[in-house]
């Protein structure tokens, strides 16, 4: 069966979120022998560095394709495509045309933007609507849910009949689960200047992340603690400026460091190194940071809400994304309480191995080669 995998909007070597999401299924799927694969790019030329599989670049410009699509519905997607697919799988939204014949299956990770439009950037509020969420949803014969928050979402918000959605998890890297040899321990304390002791997030730097709260938070804290740090890695996103305006003005803004973006053979280095990770968003459709974080053994806080719950389970603690002191009380346990902090390390650390990309890929199998 011939199997087109739309990577459209997908740059840099399948890098980022749904880029990995996309490379890591299609490795999988790889190993199956009834199916043939073959990615689907345009822009600047990029390959899924994946053996046996087909890529397939359009030499055109995305924008110019996304008019003609918009506007005309011209050209199906599926003749693009070096061999006729029988099945096309979109990773993620985009604005697309399908001939009547070809089943589409799509990924939805989440509808953020529907939920806390505020927290995005004009520009992405008119990208989704110009999309046509809608009409996609519609046009979709399957859709695999990242979680089953958001499938809920899908029905509630979208009305998406519920016998089209199958909920299917994310894995994480198997990098986080291998050993750290202590020559890179030092190199990447090194690299990052990381502090002895400190508190982490990981993730993009934007409002819905729920920075503001931890920063607020860790101000507290820093009144006790006079040791801690609080360290904040990753890329800026979208509405970035004011978490920036605020690290700049607090008055622990020599204890808070900003290390940018994190190389994924260091990640695990420096979750392992954290004495707790948080991640206090308002809203996440899966929410990999977390998982990495306690597969890499060190205590999490996550927000209680969206596909948190599901997700971590007890295996982290689940606080308010609103109660700076809820959060205070927390990260100060967390800190202070070595049996506590042993408990949330093995608890994590069990309840990671239950997300494996083998596992996701066996399952998006079953539904391209029905």
């Amino acid at each position: 069966m011939n199997i087109g995998i739309d990577a459209r909007g997908i740059r840099d070597g399948f890098k980022g979120g749904v880029g990995e999401y996309t490379q890591h299924i299609t490795q999988v799927l790889n190993h199956y022998s009834d199916l043939k694969l073959e990615t689907l790019s345009t822009g600047l030329r990029q390959s899924s560095d994946i053996g046996g599989v087909l890529d397939t670049w359009i030499p055109y410009p995305n924008k110019l394709l996304n008019i003609s699509l918009k506007l005309a519905s011209q050209p199906y997607i599926d003749s693009l495509f070096t061999r006729s697919p029988d099945k096309i799988w979109m990773p993620n939204w985009n604005i697309t045309a399908i001939s009547p014949e070809t089943e589409l299956i799509l990924t939805v990770h989440d509808i953020a933007f529907r939920i806390l439009p505020e927290v995005f950037s004009w520009r992405m509020r008119l990208w989704h609507q110009y999309i046509g969420i809608d009409k996609l949803l519609t046009r979709a014969n399957t859709i695999i849910a990242v979680s089953e928050s958001t499938k809920r979402d899908l029905i509630d918000i979208y009305q998406v009949n519920p016998d089209k959605i199958q909920v299917i998890y994310s894995g994480i890297d198997p990098l986080f689960r291998q050993p750290i040899q202590s020559d890179a321990i030092e190199r990447v304390k090194q690299r990052y200047q990381l502090p002895e002791r400190y508190i982490l997030y990981l993730g993009t730097i934007e409002p819905r992340k729920n920075i503001q709260l931890l920063i607020r938070a860790f101000e507290k804290l820093a009144t006790k603690d006079k040791d801690i740090r609080l360290v904040i890695a990753g890329v800026n996103g979208w509405l970035y400026h004011q978490i920036h305006r605020m690290i700049d003005n607090s008055l622990y803004s020599d204890r808070i460091l900003r290390i940018g973006f994190v190389d994924i053979e260091d990640k695990p280095i420096v979750y392992h190194l954290a004495q707790i990770f948080v991640y206090p968003s308002l809203y996440e459709g899966f929410g990999f940071p977390p998982l990495e974080a306690m597969a890499s053994g060190t205590p999490t806080i996550v927000a209680n809400n969206s596909a948190f719950p599901e997700i971590v389970l007890d295996a982290a603690y689940k606080t308010s994304p609103y109660d700076v002191l809820e959060l205070t009380d927390i990260m100060n346990t967390l800190l202070t309480d070595k049996t506590m902090h042993t408990s949330y390390k093995e608890l994590g650390l069990k309840r990671s191995l239950n997300f494996d990309w083998n596992n996701t890929g066996q399952r998006v199998h079953e539904i391209l080669s029905k």
